[in-house]
């Protein structure tokens, strides 16, 4: 069973207006982690490297939520924030130190529920990430499996171009074996 979104270029989902992006709050990391699980694999103290990236101020990570409220509407939380779903979510981060990739900024857990793709939220995600580090880095790199073609296109749609293609990237191995280096903007002379 593939943990991606079935490759279907022709067909585009209805964009939903209940969606919205924002950056992740504490209180969002269960949600992160229950849509972090369909993609399968989630080693022990998920939770744990979650609340610390959501508090990190060098790391961006961002949710896509929809309302829970039954008319659509956003109920409130006792805390006064807005009481919705997570039903994706992203990060970015600085990676260094690896021989098989460049020194940078790196999209990373790109993912969305599967029963909420071809929605917009994985669209929403990428573009916050992508002005969440504007001001960090002219460069973005992100790294996605060959197979993931969703994935690919997605990003190609955001200006991103492919940089490599390779067995590994940053200490991170593929199934199917072949991974690609993605990049957006330009490299400085």
């Amino acid at each position: 069973m593939s943990h991606f979104a079935e490759y279907r270029p022709g067909r585009h989902g209805t964009r939903d207006a209940t969606l919205v992006v924002r950056p992740a709050l504490p209180r969002d990391v269960d949600g992160i982690a229950r849509v972090a699980r369909t993609r399968g694999g989630q080693r022990a103290g998920l939770e744990d490297r979650l609340t610390a990236w959501v508090r990190d101020d060098e790391r961006v990570v961002v949710v896509a939520c929809h309302a829970t409220e039954p008319d659509g509407g956003v109920g409130h939380e006792p805390d006064g924030q807005p009481d919705d779903e997570v039903v994706g979510w992203s990060s970015a981060s600085r990676i260094a130190g690896h021989e098989d990739a460049p020194d940078g900024w790196y999209v990373s857990s790109l993912t969305v529920d599967p029963a909420w793709r071809r929605r917009g939220a994985g669209d929403g995600l990428l573009a916050a990430v992508i002005a969440a580090t504007a001001d960090r880095s002219p460069l973005l790199r992100s790294i996605v499996n060959a197979t993931n073609r969703p994935s690919l296109d997605l990003h190609a749609a955001h200006a991103f171009v492919e940089e490599a293609r390779g067995s590994s990237f940053a200490g991170i191995t593929f199934r199917g074996g072949e991974g690609v280096l993605l990049r957006r903007g330009t490299l400085r002379a």
